[in-house]
């Protein structure tokens, strides 16, 4: 009885939480950009009716993609991985369109705040710079940035 009693208790104690019932961070889901701001002493503005941006948080992963909802083209992607912690919230790019901008490999610390059903990131920006004889791009400045997500349910 006393073997049952604790295998029946190990049962429960190691048993996985299937994946649907797993809290999710708030981080995770579909994330629509309402206003930014790049560069200092800028106030927020409004994202222009003619594009779109779309934000999709996995539990490791990002990617956003820029669109124009008339006709659907897109403008621009980018993805990767991401990490948080108490404070901040760290993008990893590991694939960005257009090419050319030097942002893939780098890694963006922001800091974060969640009210209601939005979210707003903000910190520095690297601004990289590609050197045409060796290939390597150098970074030559950060930017402020400042940007309000809404949860798309």
């Amino acid at each position: 009885m006393k073997v049952f009693v604790l295998v029946f208790a190990l049962l429960f104690i190691d048993s996985p939480v299937p994946t649907s019932e797993k809290k999710k961070s708030k981080f995770e889901g579909s994330w629509k950009l309402l206003k930014y701001t790049y560069g200092t002493g800028k106030d927020l503005c409004e994202v222009p009716e003619f594009i779109s941006y779309i934000k999709n948080v996995t539990k490791t992963h990002f990617s956003w993609c820029s669109f124009n909802p008339e006709d659907g083209k897109v403008v621009g992607v980018g993805g990767g991985t991401y990490h948080f912690d108490e404070d901040n919230y760290f993008e990893k790019t590991d694939f960005w369109y257009p090419t050319g901008s030097g942002i893939p490999g780098t890694e963006t610390s922001f800091k974060y705040a969640f009210e209601g059903k939005n979210w707003t990131i903000e910190g520095y920006v690297k601004s990289l710079k590609l050197n045409p004889s060796t290939g390597e791009f150098t970074e030559i400045d950060s930017t402020y940035m400042m940007e309000i997500w809404q949860k798309l349910e």
